[in-house]
């Protein structure tokens, strides 16, 4: 489990445990026989078979056109299909050598797919376990707002580790289940910024649910990185 430092609605804050919140799978995958279906990785085609290698060979479309009609260049049935096992990703440049040094830059573009600037990457550091807390920014949204504003790419449950955090994440969860609300919460010295959970991770809104029955409770955090906006 991982941890963030979270702060509640008095300012007090502590480091809490975190992690996917558990769902069970509604659809399954079986074959025509009743069995399971497993996900695999196959060879699709080696970098012999692939397009820049076939047009260097044939150094014209056309010709490739005519040698794909009465022949199978693209098709290597030595190797297409065979199972993969504990591949490695690696780089390559264009004449498919694996790159030993990169520079990477970060590349910005126009709507119409024009390059607008190009910049060195720079660092950016994890924010939730930090000098500050991650802090309650006082805005509640309702659910069906929210629901209806922004698309939630992932969800955590926040969960105690004794008797302490308990109080302090029912408390948290109990305040928002009777508001029917979730909260936005922020990183930063003024709560106003991103969560950033890894370095050099995505920037992610934050909104915090709480629901409770009896002693029990369930406090999770939702977040997003797109925002519906209406078409003007």
């Amino acid at each position: 489990m991982r941890t963030i430092r979270l702060a509640d609605s008095k300012n007090r804050d502590t480091f809490v445990s975190f992690g996917k919140a558990p769902s069970r799978d509604t659809i399954k995958f079986v074959l025509n026989d009743g069995s399971n279906s497993i996900n695999a990785k196959i060879l699709k085609s080696p970098l012999h078979t692939q397009y820049d290698s076939l047009l260097k060979k044939y150094e014209t479309d056309e010709a490739l056109v005519e040698a794909m009609i009465t022949g199978d260049p693209e098709i290597d049935s030595n190797v297409l299909g065979i199972p993969i096992e504990n591949g490695q990703r690696i780089l390559i440049d264009l004449t498919h050598q694996p790159l030993y040094q990169t520079n990477a830059k970060e590349i910005i573009y126009l709507p119409d797919g024009t390059i607008k600037e190009e910049r060195e990457i720079t660092e950016i550091e994890s924010n939730i376990q930090g000098e500050f807390p991650v802090k309650w920014t006082g805005k509640f949204i309702s659910k069906l707002e929210a629901y209806n504003k922004f698309i939630f790419a992932r969800k955590y449950q926040l969960t105690h580790n004794d008797g302490l955090s308990y109080d302090f994440l029912f408390s948290m969860a109990k305040e928002l289940h009777e508001k029917k609300s979730l909260m936005l919460i922020g990183a930063g010295a003024k709560g106003n910024e991103p969560l950033i959970f890894q370095d050099n991770g995505k920037p992610y809104r934050a909104f915090l649910e709480g629901r409770i029955d009896g002693d029990g409770y369930l406090l999770l955090m939702h977040l997003s990185n797109l925002e519906l906006k209406p078409i003007i």
